[in-house]
């Protein structure tokens, strides 16, 4: 993990926008964040912390808020009134060499009572909803919230480390890292599988209540079975009815049977068809007295009303020469040419004179538009629609005629009638019949099916329940080994594991002290996680001999070891390292540690800890400088480029 870039908003003592851009350069680690006391330094590891983990933060356990709500309200600028915060982080993972940008921003104001965070997430700046939904889990897997301790630390915290036992938390912490608590859970989850296993009931089962619901399922079955039968004898019954219907019905028709039925009913159409087709006739008289007759001089219709289009512009033109004619009379101008083109358009009116033919009125010459737009095209189709129903109704009435005309044997047509009469009853009786089983089917079918599902839910649970006292048996038989097992691995994996932090202590502790320093070794006890130090004879070194400088050394040894062991590659943050320590442990630090602490180390100082001669020292590792300059007016810090913007260089 690289972090890339921090942004607070309205957080703490940083009000509005407040950015940390930090470049990475493989051979400059250091980030440098320089600034006084009270000026925002435990702020930023706040922030990254609780961008990361929220409510899990240790920051926010360790606090004395009683709630994850009130921490937030506590640490809300409200200097633009707006009472908004927001944290973002943007960060670089490299898996498998590719590298994936991951943007996280929790977010939360107080114009609510109750206080909640909102966090988005984005991957390659583009926003992931599962992420969002599960980044507590996600963050979990990368870096768990109980080992963030090792990688983003506070010196204060450390020089009191130093001078106290280990306690609880941090082993378990160590646990965690190691891989150790694993085992420690393997053994409670087996605790509560044998407390399970021997506090289950197992229930019994019969034999005799399994061949009871056998002997009932039987019976129900072959009941609905019998019905089935008898349904399917009715159903049979109605066929063969249907067939003989079948064939009396058509010995009725040939007969003659429908139409001595349907005689009074035909001769009644028939006079009804009789009466339409008068009806008809009359409407033949309306067409012939109406425009239908036209049609047969439709083109001449045509003509006439072209050429009385053409005679009524003419007479149009006759009015308007002598409306103009009568105006100049009046006219007090010269008249010479106007009256040599009223001469000229009188000469065309003469011209025009032989081509009045028609001289239609107004009423005649629209009489003939409506005609030829519609009117008689209209009459034409309800005189062929008449028409179409004058032959449907003839063809009717001839295949009436044709019925009736049939002779028909009365007493052969009676005979058959009975018999279908008969044959229908036989039919509706055997319907009758049929309904009624079936709805005796649907009752015993719920039955057996019933039965049959008592049975096999018996039968079943039965099963499962001589399968389930088999397991409990296997499961505590295997769950007690298992105890055993584990408990030998546990004491093998944390000889290995602990021996090999024991290892990389000593490594770091050597490089941190020099190889003159009287440590020579340093251990940890497999069942306790104490440490204990050793000198090139072997003897033990009392903590109590060291001094405040060392202790803090031998903690800060303890932790690069932590991170080195983790197998995580994490950027180290580091508040206020050097507050206690001599000018011979800053140095070593500085010289020995900064560099080679992670692939990213942020170090947030005062300018008395990393004052002008520590930081010529280390120039050479620092890629990125700020300086929080605190704004006295109003009352909050900045965040500038340079290391106390060069003053102290």
């Amino acid at each position: 993990m690289i972090i890339k870039r921090l942004t607070l908003h309205n957080f703490g003592i940083y009000a509005d926008d407040n950015t940390f851009d930090f470049k990475y350069l493989k051979t400059r680690s250091v980030s440098l964040i320089g600034g006084m006391n009270g000026r925002g330094k435990t702020t930023f590891l706040e922030a990254v912390l609780l961008a990361l983990y929220g409510q899990n933060s240790f920051a926010v356990l360790e606090s004395n808020y009683k709630s994850y709500g009130e921490y937030l309200r506590a640490h809300i600028n409200t200097a633009d009134g707006t009472n908004k915060a927001y944290v973002e982080l943007e960060f670089i993972m490299d898996d498998n060499d590719e590298k994936t940008s991951f943007v996280v921003t929790r977010s939360w104001n107080s114009n609510i009572k109750h206080i909640k965070d909102i966090v988005k997430v984005k991957k390659n700046n583009v926003e992931d909803r599962f992420l969002t939904q599960n980044w507590t889990m996600f963050i979990e897997s990368v870096l768990p919230s109980g080992l963030a301790n090792f990688f983003f630390f506070d010196g204060e915290k450390i020089a009191e480390l130093a001078e106290t036992e280990i306690n609880s938390g941090m082993k378990d912490s160590i646990k965690a890292l190691l891989g150790i608590n694993v085992i420690d859970v393997l053994q409670n989850d087996l605790k509560r599988v044998l407390n399970r296993v021997e506090t289950e009931q197992v229930s019994d089962y019969s034999v005799m209540k399994i061949q009871a619901l056998q002997t009932e399922k039987d019976e129900k079955e072959e009941k609905y079975n019998s019905i089935v039968n008898e349904i399917r004898e009715l159903e049979e019954k109605i066929s063969k009815t249907d067939k003989k219907l079948l064939v009396k019905r058509g010995e009725f028709e040939s007969k003659g049977g429908n139409i001595d039925e349907l005689s009074s009913d035909l001769f009644n159409e028939k006079m009804r068809l009789q009466s339409q087709m008068l009806q008809l006739r009359s409407q033949y008289e309306e067409f012939a007295s109406g425009a239908l007759p036209l049609a047969m001089v439709k083109p001449l219709l045509n003509e006439i009303q072209s050429r009385s289009r053409k005679e009524r512009e003419i007479q149009n033109m006759r009015l308007a020469v002598d409306t103009i004619s009568n105006l100049l009379k009046s006219y007090p101008g010269a008249k010479k040419e106007i009256s040599k083109f009223i001469g000229f358009l009188k000469s065309r009116e003469i011209d025009n004179e032989n081509s009045l033919v028609f001289q239609l009125s107004e009423i005649a010459y629209s009489q003939a538009a409506l005609l030829n737009s519609g009117e008689l095209a209209k009459a034409e189709n309800a005189y062929k629609s008449a028409k179409d129903q004058d032959q449907h109704i003839l063809q009717r009435i001839n295949e009436i005629d044709n019925y009736l005309s049939v002779d028909i044997d009365k007493k052969e047509i009676q005979r058959l009638y009975k018999e279908i009469c008969k044959l229908d009853a036989e039919k509706t009786q055997f319907e009758a019949t049929l309904e009624v089983k079936k709805k005796e089917c649907a009752a015993a079918h719920g039955e057996a099916q019933k039965a049959t599902a008592e049975f096999n839910r018996f039968v079943e649970e039965s099963l499962k329940n001589m399968e389930r006292e088999d397991d409990l048996k296997r499961i505590k038989a295997y769950a007690i080994r298992a105890q055993v097992v584990s408990e030998r691995y546990k004491i093998e994996l944390q000889k290995v594991k602990v021996q090999q932090l024991s290892d990389t202590m000593t490594e770091c502790c050597k490089l941190l002290f020099g190889k003159r320093h009287f440590i020579d070794k340093v251990e940890m006890n497999a069942k306790t996680l104490d440490w204990s130090y050793f000198d090139k004879s072997g003897m033990e070194i009392s903590k109590s001999s060291l001094s405040a400088g060392e202790k803090q050394l031998m903690v800060i040894s303890m932790l690069w070891a932590l991170a080195k062991c983790s197998g995580k590659n994490l950027p180290i943050i580091i508040d206020t390292p050097l507050a206690r320590l001599d000018s011979v442990h800053r140095t070593a630090l500085i010289n020995r540690y900064f560099p080679k602490a992670s692939k990213q180390t942020i170090i947030l100082s005062t300018d008395v800890e990393i004052d002008s001669k520590y930081y010529n020292k280390m120039v050479q590792y620092i890629g990125n400088e700020f300086t929080l300059v605190y704004d006295e007016e109003e009352k909050r810090s900045i965040v500038e480029k340079g290391y106390f913007r060069g003053e102290i260089v």
